[in-house]
């Protein structure tokens, strides 16, 4: 089921969007996993036998770990040569070719693994188990490291260290996939040639080709590198307000107090002088322009910051302080609400077409906090919208207030709703052609919805990977 290490262990860039912080995987909770049963033998009433190691070894516990082991010689993974019991938890040993983290070990050569559902990239896991969400088998992976900043993505390495570039401490994230089968239907990129020539993923910076095509982790469509090299995003900045973080680096939530947990992952927010990343990050901010904070969320303008980023709130990119629309007619003031839910909906769209949940509750909050501010301008006296763009609207807010970011197929079914609502918003409210110049509708046979994207390459929001390409056009707006 397994590769040699041979094939496994050659140059691969990042391969997922799911980041994980370094801190959850040390390249010492590895190691310390891989112990001899003779070190500790003399423990016990277990005869002696030879030291046997990863390699070597014929039979293993099939407990890869024995953390109620108070010696912490004992709490790694028991290795023999002979069948028998575990000395440590009393099980029959297995055969070692039989157990999945002794094969993706093998596989890793000595590095990391993790393990995660193929299905709900979210879901981490030290150890072999069933996905919490959809009771799948985890799939092994190599745990790779590289720079949280965007702007040093092609900085991957196999252990966890600090990024040449500014000294920040790398992140972990899924590497290739080390069973035969996740790795046949992710296939690893040509290499990092691609990175000064050719294409790359928007989403994944560190994923190159010689060629056009589809990114091999969310199968979005490749861009030349020089587009993406002008539309990089930007370094992180801390919000000048924010005076606690949630301690997950890639949640990149802060908040100016912690009534509320992280929207992303749910953890209790801290700190940021006890978060170690954010801490750097706070250290490394630019101070403030002289005249005033530069960068404003659209639709919540308590949230600035000096350099270019994006909301806390909803997710929405800052713009420019004198960029912020303010309209002067009930009209142009519709226009705007329904610009709002529309670069919510498209960014719900992409997320969903790349097998994410990664601020969908973000995005999510954007369209009911825009849907809501619509709604009262459509109700107000001598408004004059149609009953149907009335309905259209609250349909849209019911499902936007459904969707939590939790449960990507859950999710994934009220985004039918909302995006039937939203071809109504659409057709009655037409967002603003200079920020949308072109709104493709498709149509998904399977779920019989309809879908918007504001590009014509198809990607399918409701199956994403599985079934990228399955839909057909409906028009454009």
């Amino acid at each position: 089921m397994f590769r040699k290490t041979s094939e496994i262990l050659r140059p691969i860039p990042r391969l997922v969007a799911t980041v994980f912080a370094a801190s959850s995987l040390t390249t010492s909770t590895a190691t310390s996993a891989i112990v001899c049963g003779a070190a500790v033998r003399g423990q016990d009433s277990t005869p002696p036998s030879p030291e046997v190691g990863l390699d070597e070894a014929r039979y293993a516990c099939p407990m890869d770990a024995h953390p109620d082991e108070t010696d912490p010689a004992r709490q790694g993974a028991y290795f023999s040569l002979e069948p028998g019991d575990c000395p440590w938890c009393g099980m029959k040993l297995d055969p070692a070719e039989e157990l999945t983290w002794v094969r993706a070990r093998r596989a890793a050569g000595g590095g990391e693994i993790a393990f995660t559902c193929p299905d709900h990239l979210q879901v981490f896991s030290k150890s072999e188990r069933d996905c919490p969400r959809c009771r799948r088998k985890l799939e092994p992976f190599r745990v790779m490291y590289t720079c949280p900043d965007a702007a040093h993505a092609t900085v991957v390495r196999g252990a966890a260290g600090a990024c040449p570039h500014d000294g920040r401490a790398l992140a972990a994230y899924k590497g290739p996939w080390l069973s035969d089968a996740m790795s046949a239907k992710n296939p690893p990129p040509p290499g990092p040639q691609a990175r000064t020539s050719g294409w790359t993923c928007r989403e994944h910076p560190a994923v190159g080709s010689g060629r056009a095509g589809n990114c091999p982790v969310c199968a979005a469509d490749l861009i030349d590198v020089s587009v993406a090299a002008a539309t990089a995003p930007a370094p992180t900045v801390i919000p000048p307000d924010a005076k606690f973080t949630c301690p997950m680096q890639e949640c990149n939530h802060f908040a100016a107090t912690d009534a509320e947990r992280c929207p992303e992952c749910g953890m209790k927010l801290k700190p940021i002088s006890d978060v170690s990343w954010a801490s750097a990050l706070s250290d490394r901010a630019p101070p403030p322009s002289a005249g005033g904070e530069a960068y404003v969320c659209p639709m919540h303008a308590d949230v600035t910051a000096a350099a270019p980023a994006t909301c806390s709130t909803c997710g929405m990119k800052l713009v420019r302080a004198d960029e912020v629309a303010r309209p002067g007619t009930p009209s142009a003031a519709m226009q705007t609400q329904v610009d709002f839910i529309t670069e919510h909906y498209l960014e719900l769209g992409r997320r969903f077409a790349s097998d994410t949940t990664r601020e969908v509750a973000l995005h999510a909050l954007g369209v009911a906090a825009a849907s809501e501010e619509a709604m009262k301008l459509a109700d107000a006296p001598d408004a004059g919208y149609p009953v149907e763009f009335v309905n259209a609207l609250r349909a849209l807010h019911e499902a936007a207030l459904r969707t939590t970011g939790q449960n990507l197929e859950t999710d994934r079914v009220t985004f039918v709703a909302l995006s039937n609502a939203m071809t109504v918003v659409v057709g009655h409210v037409r967002p603003d052609r200079r920020r949308f110049p072109d709104l493709y509708v498709f149509h998904c046979p399977m779920t019989k919805g309809d879908w918007i994207q504001d590009h014509a390459s198809l990607s399918n929001p409701y199956y994403g990977f599985k079934m990228l390409k399955c839909g057909e056009p409906r028009g454009r707006k």
